[in-house]
């Protein structure tokens, strides 16, 4: 059986690893406002200037907070990813939405806006400041987006979505909220896209590029990488190809095998240490920000879950360790945003985080699920 805390052998090992988690959060601070810097440098818009220099001005006040939060003893993340909800148009192949659905499904509804507008109130007020929202298909609720949009114009909302759903009302509220940024999914050209999304949805996510590129909205792409599209989707002719499209953000999202069957999707251990390098190299080459997850999270001592760079809201308001590990650590429906973060699963995942510093690729939770269920049984167990 898992134990709560690994108390290492040697207490020279516990001070250095208390050092090195003190160092931590001032280096990923750092890094979190250099990447609205290189945003400010890279985006070649007057009209996005002045948005963008409030926006670094704001990511410095939240990574202050932080870093108050942090002398009190919570460690308060950066990011949120918030799956607004399981609706989707779309049935992909290998979804992880879809495959947790079916195991971890629920009947409790979606929460509300009043609801939603109250948890990011709490975050932002802590110094989480940028939110990530994911579904399903995040514009199935695009009314309730971009309310929260106009309340939060402090807070970046990067909108991971399939596409096939933007149309002109939301290109003009996209023109007016410059705090929310489409992420279009795509796996590669048109034979890989459609194979896993589905006939005719490659050609509806390049007329959407298109329309977003003519009307000035800075948007994104995100890219499953799998052991079969990973030369053609990292390659600097596919980059470019993405880049002359309008796209000035790259997300490389390893493939994780949440439907058995298909582990041979996932990446060679070579493959996923090239991801790190690929996106440093590319990050210095192109005037496009590139981002490799879980790759680039090396770069930070390993996996930034369970509230050590983020953390997880169901659609129906759970706060989980991460998307693909969706053990229910607190219930945000009767507790707030920062008694939620002190969670004891979240608080037990943070204190074992040397489990999750190596692993040969992919989600580092999702390698030691076993051992996070075995956790995740400890801590309950203990609560009665």
């Amino acid at each position: 059986m898992t134990e709560l805390v690994t108390v290492p052998k040697e207490q020279q090992r516990i001070k250095l690893e208390e050092e090195q988690e003190d160092f931590f959060l001032p280096k990923f601070n750092k890094k979190v406002v250099n990447l609205f810097k290189e945003a400010f440098w890279k985006s070649r818009s007057l009209r996005y200037a002045g948005f963008l220099l409030r926006t670094i001005n704001h990511q410095r006040k939240a990574a202050q907070r932080r870093t108050e939060y942090k002398q009190k003893g919570i460690q308060v993340p950066a990011f949120l990813i918030y799956s607004v909800t399981r609706r989707c148009n779309l049935r992909c192949k290998g979804c992880y939405a879809n495959a947790f659905n079916e195991i971890n499904g629920t009947s409790r509804t979606e929460l509300d806006v009043l609801k939603m507008e109250q948890i990011l109130s709490e975050a932002s007020e802590a110094g989480s400041s940028i939110v990530l929202l994911a579904g399903g298909e995040p514009f199935v609720r695009k009314e309730e987006l971009f309310y929260i949009a106009g309340k939060f114009p402090q807070i970046i909302f990067p909108v991971f979505t399939n596409g096939t759903m933007i149309n002109e009302e939301i290109i003009q509220n996209l023109k007016k909220y410059r705090n929310i940024i489409p992420v279009l999914s795509i796996e590669g050209h048109m034979f890989e896209t459609d194979t896993r999304r589905g006939r005719g949805v490659y050609s509806k996510i390049l007329s959407v590029m298109k329309l977003l590129k003519q009307n000035g909205v800075f948007f994104g792409n995100s890219i499953t990488l799998t052991r079969k599209n990973f030369d053609l989707v990292t390659s600097q002719c596919f980059v470019e190809e993405h880049l002359d499209s309008g796209c000035k953000l790259m997300f490389y999202i390893d493939y994780v095998p949440v439907q058995a069957g298909t582990e041979d999707l996932m990446l060679t251990e070579e493959q996923a240490q090239r991801v790190p390098h690929l996106t440093t190299e590319y990050q210095k080459k192109f005037p496009a920000l590139f981002m490799g997850f879980p790759g680039d999270e090396e770069k930070m001592g390993g996996c930034l879950s369970s509230g050590r760079g983020f953390f997880h809201i169901s659609p129906e308001g759970f706060a989980e360790p991460c998307p693909f590990a969706p053990v229910k650590a607190a219930d945000l429906n009767n507790m707030s945003f920062l008694e939620a973060l002190q969670s004891p699963l979240l608080a037990a995942i943070r204190a074992n985080h040397e489990k999750l510093v190596e692993t040969q690729a992919g989600c580092a939770l999702w390698v030691n699920r076993e051992w996070l269920a075995e956790l995740d049984l400890l801590v309950k167990t203990q609560q009665q």
